[in-house]
């Protein structure tokens, strides 16, 4: 026991639980439950009232007398003491005055404050950074080691040249979906479109990445690309996913021939469409997404066609903030193809070593298919409707393992649907790369691991939808699909698999104008949870399987809108029973301060339980709801849009994991 109190603003007690949700390793097959419980128990995490807001005004009177009633009541006196209140490295009035209060009472304990410790935004990094500065530390978590047979570091360097043009991109995006969610990806492939190292973040847009460029390279082959050229698309029916994930491809060229192609993908504000955000949950056709981009050229030997971006400006409501977020995805394809070709250079038999790796890479997913026994292994889902119409949307795969390949049959999927939970085949491919990573952990993260599979889809179908079928809340159907696909899998090796995560990822878009009548739009993903496994419970309040996006900080979204954040906490009791329980989901809450907005809301989970795995329970349902500022309450459904007012309070509840295993008080009874 550390016996370090920990004094945050009320309703940000789990804080360093939480961290940012998302996890070191993209691929880890299972997230644990974080340590901080255990290290920092509740009962010495202690909430203050009182707030500061963006600007650095208070806005509610500090409670510090309440502190020290709770400090006092502590089951031992603590050692010291370590306070981060919101926005104290904006005021630090309340800090100081709470410290001031605490050495008067307790003269030799030691106190750190935020805003002297890590003097910048973020509320995560600078309570991270007060309790360190305490002694409280976490034992750092080794990273998995990728064995490789040839023991050739190429594949290593390539993914470190990947995440260094992943930081690159986020460090020069405007929008803050991409600066603090980091809601895009990078990657690097061979001219013939195999992908051939990634960065280690998102595997939703990392494995859309592929078919992206195999769209391009259908109208615009690599032998034809030139230095600084640059090509843009977004069209699900070439490759794309949804309208606001702009892919963007760059050849990389040594003595005047293309060697490899670097891209990326960044998830952008608004590209049109009938709703702010380009993600309307009541669209019935791709038309009312926004605009549709077939590969396209956008530069020409390193300069912009100013006439396209003209166009593209003149689609989108945050023109400026488009044209931002596409310079940003320029500079990290030239820092990577700069940085490739030297090393393309420098580096003797380039190609053959590339193709050795996803050789390698291959034999490493064939062999893990070829140690489990054949058979046919099948798992059923659902989505809890549309966004148009309420009845359960039908996921369902089936697993046809023989020897070292398998066959991913997605025939048994629903129709597609008149709303806008469709996935393109580019966004379904997203789930299967998952799923092919996860055979062969230890290998590079490669097209080589795709090679046993076959993936057996219906025109026609939310797996293969037909133009001009609407697409842009793709995100939880290939959730449901990678948790599906992980699901049969488990029939066939129950040892080593973990209970279904929760399956949802929540997309929520809010709108509206300041009161200067300037306008505002903020996107957030939300996670819920992870399932419990056969060795561990799972983890709370972290993105799983295909998601991997970080949580946006209430101090980053108070300084951009109109919003206070006033609770994010993990939903206790969300995770399913079992010998390992699954993780619990998030709660997080919005009010309006001013005017009146929109919300676009994109749930999962609020009628179809995350499902338990050997006997485990199955997690809890999702919810949502607006409490008025007259009293009402409006529940709302799995997908919605509302309009809301200010006082209006927006409480967002996500899905629990699956426990795994029967309970240790049912088992004794049996």
């Amino acid at each position: 026991m550390s016996d370090i109190a920990l004094v945050c603003t009320r309703g940000f007690a789990d804080v360093l639980t939480l961290a940012r949700q998302n996890r070191a390793d993209p691929y880890a097959l299972h997230v644990p439950a974080s340590p901080w419980p255990m290290l920092l128990p509740a009962a010495w995490r202690i909430e203050a009232r009182g707030r500061i807001d963006a600007a650095g005004a208070e806005v509610e009177a500090l409670d510090a007398a309440d502190v020290l009633r709770a400090l006092a009541a502590l089951p031992r006196p603590p050692r010291g003491v370590a306070i981060a209140l919101l926005f104290a490295q904006r005021n630090p009035a309340h800090e100081f005055a709470l410290a001031r209060a605490i050495r008067a009472r307790w003269p030799d304990l030691r106190v750190a404050c935020s805003h002297a410790v890590l003097p910048q935004d973020g509320e995560y990094e600078r309570t991270l950074a007060t309790v360190q500065a305490l002694g409280l530390q976490v034992p750092p978590v080794p990273e998995a080691q990728r064995g490789r047979e040839d023991e050739d570091l190429l594949p290593l360097q390539l993914e470190q040249l990947a995440d260094r043009m992943q930081q690159r991109l986020v460090a020069e995006a405007v929008s803050s979906v991409v600066r603090e969610a980091m809601d895009c990806a990078a990657a690097v492939f061979l001219p013939d479109g195999r992908l051939v190292a990634q960065a280690r973040t998102l595997p939703l847009l990392l494995g859309s990445l592929s078919p992206a460029v195999a769209g391009l390279l259908a109208l615009y082959p690599a032998s034809g690309m030139k230095a600084g050229d640059g090509f843009v698309l977004n069209d699900p029916w070439h490759g794309g996913t949804h309208l606001p994930d702009l892919t963007l491809v760059r050849p990389v060229c040594v003595d005047g021939q293309v060697v490899a192609l670097v891209a990326c993908v960044l998830h952008h504000q608004d590209v049109g469409g009938i709703a702010p955000g380009s993600v309307p949950t009541h669209a019935t056709s791709i038309q009312q997404e926004g605009l549709r981009i077939p590969p396209t050229p956008l530069y020409h030997a390193g300069q912009v066609d100013a006439a396209l971006l003209r166009l593209l400006r003149a689609n989108s409501r945050m023109p400026d903030n488009l044209q931002g977020d596409l310079a940003a995805q320029w500079q990290c394809l030239a820092q990577g193809a700069s940085e490739l070709a030297r090393m393309w250079q420098a580096t003797p038999g380039m190609s053959a070593r590339c193709a050795a790796a996803l050789a390698a890479s291959e034999a490493a997913a064939r062999a893990a298919l070829a140690a489990a026994p054949d058979g046919d292994y099948v798992f059923d889902d659902a989505l809890n409707g549309d966004g148009i119409h309420a009845d359960p949307v039908r996921v369902s795969v089936c697993i046809r393992k023989r020897g070292g390949s398998a066959e991913l049959d997605l025939t048994g999927c629903a129709d597609q649907t008149t709303g806008p939970v469709n996935a393109s085949r580019g966004a379904v491919q997203a789930a299967v790369a998952y799923f092919a990573r996860m055979l062969a952990p230890q290998a590079a993260c490669n097209d080589g691991s795709l090679a046993p599979l076959t993936v057996l889809t219906r025109p026609g179908s939310i797996v293969d939808p037909a133009f001009p079928a609407a697409v842009n809340a793709r995100t939880n159907l290939v959730k449901l699909l990678a948790n599906a696909l992980l699901g049969a899998w488990s029939r066939a090796v129950p040892a080593q698999m973990p209970a279904p995560n929760a399956g949802e990822a929540v997309v929520l878009s809010l709108g509206g104008v300041r009161a200067d009548g300037t306008p505002w739009l903020l996107t957030e993903i939300i996670a819920s949870a992870a399932g419990g496994a056969p060795w561990a419970a799972g983890g709370s309040g972290v993105s799983t399987d295909v998601g991997n996006a970080r949580s946006t900080p209430a101090e980053a979204i108070e300084a951009q809108a109109p919003l206070r954040v006033e609770r994010v906490a993990v939903r206790e009791g969300s995770g399913g029973a079992g010998r390992h329980r699954g993780g619990d989901g998030v709660v997080r809450a919005y009010r309006l301060l001013h005017g009146s907005g929109t919300i676009s809301y994109r749930g999962e989970r609020h009628e179809t339980a995350p499902q338990g795995a050997a006997g485990g329970s199955p997690g809890a349902c999702a919810a949502a709801r607006i409490e008025r500022a007259d009293g009402r309450i409006d529940v709302l459904p799995a997908k919605a849009r509302a309009q809301w007012q200010a006082g209006d309070l927006l409480i967002i509840e996500t899905a629990g994991g699956g426990g795994w295993g029967q309970p240790a008080d049912l088992e004794t009874a049996a």
